[in-house]
């Protein structure tokens, strides 16, 4: 998982009379939609989003390893739940589910209005046709979505009910599993898994979701609005993703007006960031990401940082506000917690991510750090306070490492820093724990769980706790908080956790990058918020209007 969301708006009450004479003039056609609330909303026409990238299966199943194809997915399929703009699951294709008393048991209600764009119902067999797919030895897709789904039973007691088994209790299985979009058994009941990665659906997908695939072809995707959608006819008539082969091209289309909007899924330069801010008519949002830059301490075998005292006071020398300013151009939010700013887990009273040098200078005193006379270089017993700093060749990182290691010069600690490939990287350094601190990139996903990263039974070389942090307590809150299905008793865990955090300071998260959404001032609905990936930027996307 290293490094590879609203309030539900209420529409606008259209009224009066819309005279014909006025539309003609206009050259726009105004249709008189109704949402699934019964209120009326005005069709102002469509909306052109410039796409860094293209298409290869519009299938949810193959989606994972491709940014347009989830974009794509996430306007034409639906899940049985999706997640709000704090991650929380809300119901979908599928009420919430009813849980076992063990966790162990999901049991989903489909709704009685959902339909396939060609009319047909949704039933349970499309589920567990979906899931199936997964399984089989021959699926061609990401290997850690078919993983994912290891060892869950399904079956289907009736054509509305879907009733899930896993091996043992999951609590992220709601968030992490249940949103994947549901395939119709009716059009691909006879392909395996292998036929299904190459059929000539993946170019004409049929899905349940607000939108429908008009055209597609390598120059754009042209989407209409699928009018029997159960979640209300959508306000945006047509959405055109316009595929460019990078950024700047991206740019260049929507400073143009060849586009009306641009999301950006990399970090974007301040001179390009400059160049959006001067286009008029355009309206800038930013929304945050799950995943957290971190400085991995190895707390277990590197001697530096054995100590949590050490640690703790690593995390309070840096400026963390200044960082994003000056690497992230203020397009970050800087945080010390390793629960996401934002989720529904997150207990703000402990995030601290302002320096304090003179506690940093006690801590360090007390673990018996002390700077020497001449030099100021902390020693302890003879040896003094210097170690590598290692990080990948990104430009990000690379530049956020050499802010640390010039915040730690204060306290005496002297840091360097060396980069190379991410693969090697990975493979020399952090696979095989032979590294005294590193920066790298967390990708938290859909669910706050930190079993991967933070849980003692993922240390080692085949887990991705990199940090070699172990604690029972700490194992114990997260054990009990992916194994509860009770959200506040989840809640209150992952607060204990966030306590813990603090005092133990395992790693030292720095902030959670920002993604810049751009687009017309006349597009009504898209709102900041959390995502775990760029497409879920559409999730209320039917409430929209242009």
């Amino acid at each position: 998982m290293a490094e590879r969301a609203v309030q539900r708006r209420r529409p606008w009450v259209v009224a009066g009379i819309l005279a014909a004479a006025a539309i003609a003039a206009g050259g726009a056609l105004l249709l008189r939609l109704r949402d699934s609330e019964g209120v009326v909303l005005v069709d102002l026409g469509s909306y052109t989003e410039a796409v860094a990238g293209t298409w290869q299966r519009v299938n949810p199943l193959f989606a994972t390893t491709n940014d347009v194809d989830q974009d794509l997915s996430a306007l034409v399929y639906s899940g049985l739940v999706k997640l709000g703009p704090d991650q929380a699951p809300q119901p979908d294709l599928a009420a919430l589910p009813e849980i076992s008393s063990d966790g162990r048991t999901y049991t989903f209600h489909l709704r009685k209005d959902a339909r396939w764009q060609d009319g047909t119902p949704v039933t349970a067999d499309d589920v567990t046709f979906t899931v199936g797919r997964l399984a089989d030895p021959d699926f061609k897709g990401d290997p850690a979505l078919a993983e994912s789904w290891s060892g869950v039973q399904v079956e289907a007691p009736d054509e509305s009910t879907v009733r899930f088994t896993l091996k043992q209790a999951s609590a992220p299985f709601l968030a992490r599993n249940a949103t994947l979009g549901i395939l119709p058994r009716h059009l691909l009941g006879t392909l395996n898994a292998a036929a299904l990665y190459d059929a000539p659906f993946n170019s004409t997908p049929v899905g349940s979701g607000p939108y429908k695939i008009q055209s597609l072809n390598a120059r754009e995707a042209v989407l209409a609005a699928n009018e029997s959608y159960y979640g209300g006819q959508p306000g945006v008539g047509t959405i055109r993703l316009r595929f460019y082969p990078d950024y700047p091209s991206a740019i260049r289309a929507l400073a143009s007006g060849e586009a009306q909007g641009l999301f950006a899924r990399e970090s974007l330069s301040e001179a390009q960031f400059t160049e959006l801010h001067k286009l008029k008519g355009m309206k800038i949002d930013t929304y945050q990401r799950a995943a957290y830059l971190v400085l991995d301490l190895n707390n277990d075998q590197a001697a530096f940082f054995q100590d949590e005292r050490v640690r703790r006071a690593i995390g309070l020398a840096l400026d963390r506000q200044g960082i994003v300013d000056r690497v992230f151009a203020g397009l970050a939010t800087a945080s010390a917690s390793a629960v996401s700013p934002g989720n529904w887990a997150y207990a703000k009273e402990y995030d601290a991510p302002a320096p304090d040098l003179e506690q940093a200078r006690r801590l360090l005193a007390e673990a018996g750090w002390l700077p020497h006379p001449t030099t100021g270089i902390l020693t302890r017993e003879g040896g003094e306070f210097r170690f590598t700093l290692r990080t990948d060749n990104d430009p990000i990182r690379v530049a956020v490492a050499g802010e640390i290691a010039r915040s730690l010069e204060p306290l005496g600690i002297r840091a360097t820093v060396a980069s190379t490939t991410f693969s090697a990287l990975r493979r020399d350094f952090l696979q095989e724990r032979k590294y005294d601190a590193a920066v790298a990139g967390w990708d938290q996903g859909n669910d706050p769980d930190p079993y991967f990263g933070w849980h003692s039974s993922q240390m080692g070389t085949a887990g991705l706790n990199i940090a070699n942090f172990g604690d029972v307590v700490v194992d114990e809150l997260i054990a009990k908080a992916r194994t509860t299905n009770d959200v506040a008793v989840r809640k209150d865990q992952y607060r204990q956790f966030q306590e813990k955090w603090q005092d133990l300071a395992p790693g030292v998260v720095i902030a959670y990058p920002r993604y810049v959404y751009v687009h017309a001032e006349s597009l009504q609905g898209p709102k900041p918020a959390l995502l775990a990936v760029p497409a879920q930027r559409f999730m209320d996307v039917n409430r929209w209007r242009n």
